[in-house]
Parts: C-alpha cells; structure tokens; sequence
C-alpha cells in the first residue's frame, strides 16, 4: 500500500514538473513590439464620441444610396416622433429601430429602417 502511494505520489509529481517550468506562458516570453503613436485624422470623430453603430445626428439623415425603400417620401418626418407617420405611409415591411431594439442584420434593400433615438425622434432613415 505504501509502495503504491509512493509511486502515485512520484507519478503526479512528474506530471506537474512537466506542466510547469519557466517558459510556461508563451505569450509573456514573446518579444515586446512597440506601436508607434495614432495620428490624428483631420476631420475625424474624437476617440470618445460614439461607436460606429451609434446613430449621431450629425450623420446625414438619408442614405446617400440608391432609393429603394421609399424613403425619400417620408424624409418630411425626420426629426418628428415615428409614432406620427401614419401607418398606411410606411413600406410593407418597414421597421422603427430604436437604441435598444434587437434588429436581425439580414440586407434588404427594399426594407426601410427608420432610426430613432431613446425619445422615439426619427434621426435617420436608411435601407436594408
């Protein structure tokens, strides 16, 4: 019984020796590579505004795309609530999209979006 607790105990102790060692995390043995600094690009969002997917309304409000949802008839309602388009205004299929509504991110050209932001104004309106 002795001699088969000796030989797990050794067994295990290999094992954790072999695990370990010094150059056990590749990463931090990894030369360091210095980044040269990020240069301002002129006319640029500052790198605190808002993400990409963030609707700002500095943006323009109309896809500058190819009109293939309607939009340009409901341009009169930006800045408006998206609860004053009249129903039977909207595109089959048109959408309000509000900050916190869940959207698949499927293309159609021929759905409107209708963005708004937290207060339900219409900030933009695009395709797909």
């Amino acid at each position: 019984m002795k001699m088969r607790a000796i030989l797990l105990a050794g067994s295990a102790t290999l094992l954790l020796a072999a695990c370990g060692g010094e150059n056990a995390d590749p990463v931090a043995d990894a030369p360091q590579v210095e980044q040269p600094p990020v240069e301002a690009v002129e006319g640029a969002p500052p790198e605190d505004s808002a993400s990409d997917e963030t609707v700002r309304p500095e943006m323009d409000p109309l896809d500058q795309v190819e009109d293939s949802c309607g939009m340009a008839a409901l341009e009169a309602y930006i800045g408006q609530a998206a609860s004053d388009i009249p129903e039977d205004e909207l595109p089959e299929g048109a959408r309000i999209v509000a900050p916190d509504t869940p959207v698949t991110e499927d293309y159609s050209p021929t759905r409107l979006n209708v963005l708004t932001d937290e207060d339900g104004l219409i900030l933009s309106m695009k395709c797909g």
